[in-house]
């Protein structure tokens, strides 16, 4: 554990030099305050972190098993008769353990310092206050079109209401002046209906005083600032793409990023696999240096290779190459199976 939070610590000050040049170009440049640069950094970390948690697993799996190596440690083990499966479980256990870290920070701390840190950007910095009215909202649900010229959701008022309902030929048209908007039924006042013929004539118009409507849609969204996939833990995001889908908009772009929330931490484990799979390959000794350095040399190699094969699935993925699960998995599938079989091999190997 100590090597482990040594490097989750090292690389997080690494991911986040960027930003800390940011938060001091605000300081100086726009006299933000100390206290809302600091809140800026702690709400900025544990995201940060969570990324580093698969290479802070690989470093501190290696140096443990170079530090045994070197001590002798594992060849008095084999020599024992001790199986290496046996000696690599407390470390694959540990993994399962960090793994499960990450995806309950995920899930739990990365959304709520994520939205907090946007709220602060945008309060203190952004200056930019919470809308409270929106125009021109379009959307669909089931076989119905909506458009709505303002939100005002101080007030739970829709003005200037017009619905399509899809027919055979023509739709039927719904317009309304207001609508209370309670939940999810609309009160439309001072509307009329028109439903038109296959010929295109007109059927009948009839003016209403007030129609009660069941809409399973929630207008929250459309003006409240929207979040993004990682402010959301992943019930919030299946909602979403949910409710998009059911509007007809794309979806693909947030599917990824709902099955990367659990590829991710995933990663932990695959690159402690990797990491024992090295280290008992090519360090069979603690005189063995030139093995250690070519360990060393193909982990970073490995971790360079992971991410850009992450990026890569990740960006065909979002553009409709592949599809959204395979485009999150892929990459820890492919390295999963290597570092598996390289253990798997050098546990029948004894």
């Amino acid at each position: 554990m100590g090597p482990f939070i040594l490097a989750v610590a090292g690389f997080a000050i690494i991911g986040m030099l960027d930003f800390l040049f940011y938060l001091v170009d605000l300081s100086v440049l726009s006299g933000v305050s100390s206290h809302v640069l600091l809140k800026l950094l702690f709400y900025k970390l544990p995201g940060i972190m969570v990324l580093f948690f698969p290479m802070a697993v690989l470093f501190s799996v290696m140096l443990m098993l170079v530090r045994m190596a070197k001590d002798s440690e594992l060849t008095a083990l084999r020599t024992s008769g001790v199986h290496t499966l046996r000696i690599l479980t407390p470390l694959l256990v540990a993994c399962f353990f960090v793994a499960g870290m990450s995806y309950l920070s995920n899930e739990k701390l990365v959304p709520w310092t994520a939205q907090a840190s946007e709220t602060v950007m945008r309060e203190h910095i952004q200056h930019i206050p919470p809308p409270e009215i929106v125009q021109n909202v379009v959307f669909k649900e089931g076989d119905r079109f909506f458009y709505i010229q303002e939100v005002d959701a101080k007030h739970n008022e829709l003005k200037h209401l017009l619905m399509f309902e899809e027919r055979a030929h023509f739709p039927r048209l719904t317009t309304a002046q207001k609508a209370v908007w309670k939940g999810r039924s609309w009160h439309l006042q001072k509307g009329y209906i028109q439903d038109i013929n296959d010929d295109g004539s007109m059927r009948f118009s009839d003016h209403f005083s007030e129609l009660i409507l069941h809409v399973d849609q929630d207008l929250a969204a459309f003006y409240r600032p929207p979040k993004s996939a990682r402010e959301m833990d992943s019930k919030e995001l299946r909602n979403k793409i949910q409710g998009l889908q059911k509007s007809g908009l794309s979806t693909r772009s947030l599917s990824v990023e709902y099955h990367m929330k659990k590829s991710v931490p995933v990663a932990c484990v695959i690159f402690g696999l990797i990491g024992m799979s090295y280290c008992l390959t090519f360090v069979r000794s603690g005189q063995d240096w030139w093995g250690v350095i070519i360990a060393i040399c193909l982990a970073v190699l490995t971790v360079a290779l992971y991410f850009f094969m992450v990026a890569l699935c990740r960006a065909f993925a979002k553009s409709g190459t592949l599809d959204p699960l395979l485009g999150a998995w892929l990459p820890n599938v492919v390295y999963g199976t290597l570092g598996l079989s390289l253990v798997s091999y050098q546990s029948v190997m004894k």
